[in-house]
């Protein structure tokens, strides 16, 4: 009867027990999934923690790895963006310019309401007046940029000048102050029409002359000349300056005045050369 006792509370018997629960376990799962043999279950139960463990892994490889493709596409989107912006604030620039230089243009051409087609080069001042009277100057620009000899100047003050001379990369711009050049010219208030003339006294003075007024001109000081357009060599309505002093001619047929001009030849930094205009048909 001990030995009994001995036999049920041994470990032999508590293996016993648990070899006979692991089999009718077994032999449960059996009859229940009877597609499966013993051996198939018994793989399977090693074997599925295996590839729990594998999958888990070869998903953290795909994420990271997809991690790092969506990183590339984020830099690239990132990239596209800035040049995006890059370009759009170009854009803004450039209309900023362009709308500074239209108004620039309309200083120069819109105060007798005369619409022309114009085909302008920018060109900056490199070399003052030799005499320091501001009769002429040189400009960055010539042939190579379509100036020629003859071309009218202007700035925003108003007309300047033409050019005298011209290289591939240079020109020669003599002012109206010169007395080589004359221009047509007309007194806006009155209508008057007459031609200015420098000389040399008035040229070391910064002024030249304005003749063959009538001479019952109703003219006074103060008043403003603009470019008449007469012979089509200057456009009409650039402003040349101001009426500051009148005399007759010695003949006494004609009124003369002296004009101050409008620009201020020895500090002019940049310059307008007008290629070619014409008149806009309304």
């Amino acid at each position: 009867m001990f030995a009994v006792k001995r036999f049920f509370r041994g470990r032999f018997f508590v293996v016993l027990v648990l070899i006979v629960c692991f089999l009718l376990g077994f032999m449960l799962s059996v009859a229940v999934n009877g597609h499966t043999t013993p051996h198939e279950q018994m793989v399977n139960t090693i074997i599925t923690p295996f590839r729990s463990g594998f999958t888990w892994c070869k998903n953290q490889v795909v994420d990271f790895f997809a991690a790092f493709s969506a990183y590339d596409d984020v830099v690239a989107e990132n990239e596209n963006l800035k040049q995006q912006l890059l370009d759009l604030q170009k854009q803004v620039d450039d209309l900023r310019y362009d709308k500074v230089q239209n108004e620039e243009y309309k200083k120069m051409l819109s105060i007798m309401e005369t619409e022309y087609h114009f085909d302008l080069v920018v060109a900056d001042v490199v070399s003052v007046p030799t005499d320091g009277w501001g009769s002429s100057f040189g400009i960055n620009a010539g042939t190579s940029s379509g100036i020629q000899t003859g071309d009218v100047v202007v700035c925003s003050g108003g007309l300047v000048g033409k050019v005298v001379d011209a290289g591939l990369n240079w020109s020669t711009v003599s002012t109206f102050l010169d007395p080589r050049i004359s221009v047509g010219a007309m007194i806006l208030r009155t209508g008057d029409v007459g031609v200015t003339e420098g000389t040399l006294e008035l040229k070391s003075r910064g002024l030249c002359t304005l003749r063959y007024l009538n001479k019952d001109s109703s003219v006074n000081r103060e008043d403003r000349v603009y470019t008449s357009g007469l012979g089509g060599v200057y456009p009409k309505g650039l402003l040349l300056g101001t009426v500051t002093d009148l005399q007759y001619e010695d003949n006494g047929l004609s009124l003369s005045a002296v004009l101050t001009p409008a620009v201020d030849f020895v500090s002019l930094r940049e310059v307008y050369v007008i290629t070619n205009f014409s008149e806009d048909a309304p």
